[in-house]
């Protein structure tokens, strides 16, 4: 239940929530959203995997398996708008809150038709993840549409440059920040004869996991572990034959739930993010392994040219190097593994930025501003 400036109590306004894969991000939201009363709905192209959240939620799940990123992937989009437009005018809802421009250009039209508010949620610009001939397109559509939302939520301060600047009237940052409570056990072994780098999440060929296998395989007493999903088929036959020349390397790449990523954060000394940033979307990219890095108390290796590199310098939280540089990472690796104190400064570091800016209380309070001065009118 809500409580509303005007002494009204707003019963149960509902939400719907539209995205077209998987995401933490999204199950984060939901849970806010939930404690703070509202009743969620959401419609989810789910790719073959399928989206769990609290058993109160109404979800209408697509469940056609399609591989993020890949150019025959739009191949599947008709059946998605499809799906999509079907649930938007079937459902009762207050407010729609879209993921991403595959979302939200059909969620546009619902709202104005049926005269409600909507949320324009961008996880990934879109059009920055889009293949060249299809880019400007999608940029530019994006660009002329995004005012039209009532708020624009952005995951990171960068994306507004991203967009072009502040071309919006309200527009607000809800940071990739975990939970607190995920980061309140104590998973590390103290075994001080092995220094422990862990990488969990999705694996691309963009995010360098190849130099990393091979500079890390180089270094004594490290040993890297490897917990994610990569649906690049040759590029993982590539990483598994290269990680088999390497006695410390640890390598799953079929999936595992987000609760073995936090464990494998937790019980590392250190993480690595690098993202190719001649991608435009990479520049701007503000992950989870970041925000991670700084809630288990341990330093992370990022690259130049990025938002994360950014946030990494401001906070002293760990190192940035040029990325794809196999000698500046082995370098990076083994003086943070030489250096205990420099290791443990940059970890406390994080650690304090992340109690102090990026903890998901501060963005759960954020989001439910939001939603409160939506449902009011306020904007």
């Amino acid at each position: 239940m809500i409580q509303l400036k005007n002494g009204k109590t707003n019963k149960k306004s509902k939400i719907l929530m539209v995205i077209s894969y998987p995401d933490t991000r999204l199950r984060k939201e939901i849970d806010t959203l939930l404690k703070c009363g509202y009743e969620v709905k959401v419609i989810i192209w789910e790719r073959g995997w399928p989206f769990t959240c609290d058993k109160k939620v109404d979800v209408k799940g697509l469940g056609l398996n399609a591989p993020i990123g890949r150019i025959n992937s739009l191949l599947y989009f008709p059946i998605w708008f499809l799906y999509l437009v079907f649930w938007l005018f079937k459902s009762e809802w207050d407010v729609v809150h879209a993921v991403n421009f595959d979302t939200y250009l059909f969620s546009l039209i619902a709202a104005k038709i049926k005269n409600k508010p909507i949320i324009y949620d961008v996880y990934d610009f879109y059009g920055d993840m889009m293949p060249s001939i299809l880019r400007n397109i999608i940029v530019n559509v994006d660009k002329r549409l995004l005012p039209f939302s009532d708020v624009l939520i952005l995951a990171d301060e960068a994306r507004v440059e991203q967009i072009g600047g502040n071309i919006h009237k309200n527009i607000f940052t809800i940071n990739n920040s975990p939970e607190e409570y995920n980061f309140d056990k104590n998973y590390h072994d103290n075994n001080i004869n092995t220094f422990k780098v862990f990488i969990g999440g999705k694996i691309l060929k963009e995010r360098c996991l190849d130099v990393v296998i091979s500079a890390i395989g180089k270094i004594e007493g490290a040993k890297l572990s490897i917990r994610g999903h990569c649906d690049e088929t040759d590029y993982k036959q590539q990483i598994i034959q290269l990680s088999q020349k390497f006695d410390n390397i640890d390598m799953y790449l079929d999936g595992v739930p987000y609760e073995e990523i936090v464990k494998g954060t937790l019980g590392a000394d250190l993480t690595i993010a690098l993202y190719d940033p001649d991608i435009p979307n990479n520049r701007y990219a503000s992950p989870n392994k970041l925000f991670e890095a700084m809630a288990s108390k341990i330093p992370i290796i990022v690259n130049e040219n990025t938002s994360m590199a950014d946030i990494v310098l401001k906070e002293k939280c760990g190192i940035v190097i040029p990325y794809g540089n196999e000698e500046a990472l082995i370098w990076a690796v083994s003086r943070l593994k030489n250096d205990l104190s420099l290791q443990k400064r940059l970890g406390d570091n994080g650690r304090k930025a992340y109690e102090n800016k990026y903890n998901w209380t501060i963005m759960e309070n954020r989001l439910n501003s939001i939603y409160r001065q939506v449902l009011e009118g306020g904007f």
